[in-house]
């Protein structure tokens, strides 16, 4: 393995070390160009005072120059060109190749020089070498066998972790928290890294030898950066080149999409770009001053430098903020007034520039042979990381992407009236509510609901841990109280709570996981983080009287752990509360204390932090909550709030790019009417007769591909994987872009359930039937007179 950091001048690689200290800035810029010249690099190479790094023979170099207007101009001319002749690329390969329709392009003369976009760190930009034996692109070095054990990859010392050992964690975490690697659930069969573009097991441990670059990126605001990943497999496909993009889901790491959008790049050959959408896992130790580089290491701010993903700003100051609130941390997706969600899209488009240049740079020898114009580009995803990918296709003004395949994407549609959804007998009349303001709502009668009876048996069915006993039935009747239930027995309440929840848009088909996300504060998780990440607070302003910090066992604020905080980055999905940090409810009765233990003034019962939850609601409506009324303030921080969540709301203009969207009927984390099929519905109306979006939705399908094993009994889940449905939209994807094959239309995809047996190559479409190419009537998904019809 080597590893090698870019930006010094007339260096040769060798083993570095992966953060050295900043290079000085570049000298000023000559008037003229000035012509480097190197053995073994092929013809002269004109640049404007850039670095050169050479590596054995092959010249790597970073320049501000950038393609000229007309070259520009002309290579998305030709790509939107061959799109209306075939939307193949692969004749759009051979076609610019012969015509030399961008001169140079292909050639790597010198009118073609590979250029780093300008919105990437040169500092931070550096690559590594590996040999797919010893380490590798896709496994870290663990293989399918080592992703298939539950057990995490050892630490020398847990104290200071290595950057290879925080890489490799990663890795195996994010494998583990999107797909389902248990036996018989398709782990191996149907995906995994020992599988081929056949979907064949090849007998080996599927490790890709190839390189990887990383580097922080500006959106233009100059600070907290966001990280970046290309991935290059040694043997990309250089005749039908390709790329897929994996930003990551939920507010995962850089890598959190390897294990979904990665491995299917890397057994077709193709380039993957990763981004952390601006969330990443980037905490700020408030009291230390500690931070994470963009390796992950948590290291004291001044080994850091200003090139980090979070460093907190304050409404007052760090000194006040840290006396008043010790050992607080603040989260960048929350606390870092970027409101990075409006800008998925945007990272997601610098991801495939960023990939563009790593490309040139390892297969091209640093001319510009690989464009837009002439390579497939997926834009591929998860959840949020599915939203990112639909985002990235509404945004994209520089024809970049060609296709897009979102499974759950956390979409939010416009927001106006004048669509429904038919769904079986029922309509609903106002479907596409905002993510937040779903989540408000869902977030106050959750606990409560969990205790329906017709959810007895589910998967954690329990109040919180660490929650005091009846904690849920507390918060029944705290709403009880305050006259948002009218029921008076406990059972009463609880179905009541349920039904408002439907009454809201959710479908029945997802009321399963409610007490698992409630049991896992996931509800918690989002309002906490995103309410205050639209209004564009900090960690200072303690909105709603919550803070974020880790707990000893009576709830009590403590320090982070330096043990914790060093493995933190790899640790996953860690929106407080989670990986040992929680949320402070401030201003509880008992305060300061972990909210799942906290008394609400307003009520005097241990119920969640009901006070909390309701001022977080009524920050996203605008009203009151109940028994109260807004100052002057809450008003004003409302109107903030309620800024920000236009901010992040979609066109549903996919530009007439070929599109799928994969919905799991029974997601309960990023609900069907108001994600999947309302966007589809808008999609349809906004774009109309131009629209090349198909809408498939999977039964028997839900949000947490993980612990699909511990739903229902082992030898009979009642859950399948819907990721066998991403890889084959992928598949369906590519073929539609090279060769024009038709794409599957809108439908029902009649999955069976409980599945019965192992899957296996030869019994998984008893199961998990292939996505139809014409559906027949009983499953054809249809937007009429602006209503989206969905057979039940």
């Amino acid at each position: 393995m080597r590893t090698a950091n870019c930006p010094r001048l007339h260096t040769p690689v060798g083993t570095a070390d992966r953060s050295p200290p900043e290079p000085p800035p570049p000298r000023p810029c000559q008037t003229r160009p000035k012509t480097i010249r190197r053995k073994g690099c092929g013809p002269s190479i004109s640049a404007f005072c850039q670095p050169v790094q050479l590596r054995h023979t092959r010249c790597i170099f970073l320049s501000t120059v950038t393609p000229d207007t007309a070259s520009r101009q002309e290579d998305m001319r030709g790509k939107r060109m061959l799109r209306m002749r075939v939307g193949s690329k692969a004749l759009a390969f051979g076609l610019l190749a012969s015509a030399a329709l961008a001169p140079g392009l292909l050639a790597g003369t010198a009118s073609a020089q590979n250029a780093l976009p300008s919105f990437v760190l040169p500092q931070t930009l550096s690559f590594t070498d590996y040999d797919g034996v010893s380490d590798d692109l896709l496994t870290a070095g663990l293989g399918v066998t080592g992703l298939s054990s539950a057990v995490a990859p050892t630490v020398a010392n847990p104290l200071s972790p290595t950057v290879a050992e925080l890489r490799r964690r990663a890795i195996h975490n994010a494998y583990r928290g999107l797909v389902d690697t248990s036996t018989g659930g398709g782990w191996r069969v149907l995906y995994g890294p020992n599988l081929n573009a056949n979907y064949v097991d090849t007998g080996t441990e599927g490790k890709v030898a190839g390189r990887e670059y990383i580097a922080l990126t500006d959106d233009g605001s100059g600070s907290n950066y966001q990280t970046m990943i290309v991935q290059i497999p040694a043997n990309a496909n250089q005749t039908q080149p390709c790329m897929v993009t994996g930003p990551s889901s939920g507010s995962r790491n850089v890598y959190g999409a390897i294990g979904t959008a990665g491995e299917w790049a890397f057994r077709n050959g193709c380039v993957a770009v990763y981004a952390d959408k601006g969330t990443g896992n980037a905490f700020h130790d408030v009291t230390r001053d500690y931070l994470y580089d963009r390796f992950g290491q948590f290291l004291p701010r001044g080994s850091v430098g200003a090139a980090t993903n979070f460093a907190a700003s304050f409404t007052t100051s760090q000194g006040a903020f840290a006396a008043a609130y010790p050992n607080r941390l603040a989260y960048k997706q929350a606390h870092s007034g970027k409101l990075v969600d409006g800008k998925w899209g945007d990272y997601t488009l610098q991801a495939i520039e960023f990939g563009f240049y790593a490309m040139n740079q390892y297969l091209a020898a640093g001319a510009a042979r690989f464009a837009p114009a002439n390579t497939t580009v997926i834009s591929g995803g998860v959840s949020n990381g599915g939203g990112a990918a639909v985002m990235a296709a509404e945004k994209d003004t520089k024809s970049l992407v060609d296709g897009v395949v979102a499974v759950i994407p956390n979409v939010i549609p416009p927001q106006r009236s004048g669509l429904s959804i038919r769904y079986g007998a029922s309509t609903l009349t106002a479907p596409g509510k905002h993510f937040i303001d779903y989540y408000t709502q869902i977030a106050i009668y959750a606990p409560c609901a969990a205790l329906d009876s017709s959810l007895t048996g589910a998967v954690l069915n329990a109040d919180p841990s660490g929650s005091p006993s009846g904690s849920r039935a507390n918060r029944c009747a705290a709403l009880k109280g305050k006259g948002l239930l009218s029921s008076t027995t406990l059972a009463a309440q609880a179905a009541e709570s349920l039904q408002i929840i439907h009454n809201y848009g959710y479908l029945v088909e997802g009321d399963w996981e409610i007490p698992l996300m409630e049991n896992l504060n996931a509800y918690r998780q989002i309002i906490d983080t995103y309410v205050a990440e639209y209004g564009r607070f900090r960690a200072d302003d303690a909105l709603c009287g919550t803070t974020f910090a880790a707990t000893n066992a009576a709830g009590a604020p403590i320090q982070l752990p330096i043990a914790t905080a060093a493995l933190l980055f790899a640790a996953g999905n860690i929106i407080p509360p989670a990986g040992g940090i929680s949320v402070i409810a401030e201003n509880a009765a008992n305060g300061p204390i972990n909210e799942v233990m906290a008394v609400s003034r307003s009520t005097g019962l241990a119920d969640l932090n009901l006070d909390a939850a309701l001022c977080y609601r009524s920050l996203v409506t605008g009203d009151a909550a109940p028994g109260t009324k807004m100052s002057m303030r809450d008003k004003v921080n409302s109107t903030r709030v309620r800024q920000g969540m236009q901010e992040v709301v979609g066109t549903a203009n996919l530009r007439g790019l070929p599109s799928l969207i994969i919905q799991a009927r029974n997601d309960e984390v990023i609900h069907p009417n108001h994600a999947g099929r309302a966007y589809f519905g808008w999609n349809k109306i906004v774009e109309g007769s131009a629209s090349k979006l198909s809408y498939i939705e999977v039964p028997n399908t839900q949000h947490f591909e993980s612990l699909i094993g511990t739903f229902g009994p082992a030898a009979a889940p009642i859950y399948l994987p819907i990721h066998h449905y991403f890889v084959r939209g992928l598949d369906a994807m590519l073929a539609n872009l090279r060769t024009g094959a038709t794409l599957p239309q809108s439908q029902v995809v009649r999955t069976a359930s409980p599945r019965t047996a192992a899957l296996t190559a030869v019994n998984y479409k008893s199961f998990l039937p292939d996505m139809a190419t014409a559906p027949s009537a009983a499953n054809a998904i249809s937007v009429s007179n602006n209503t989206v019809v969905i057979p039940q």
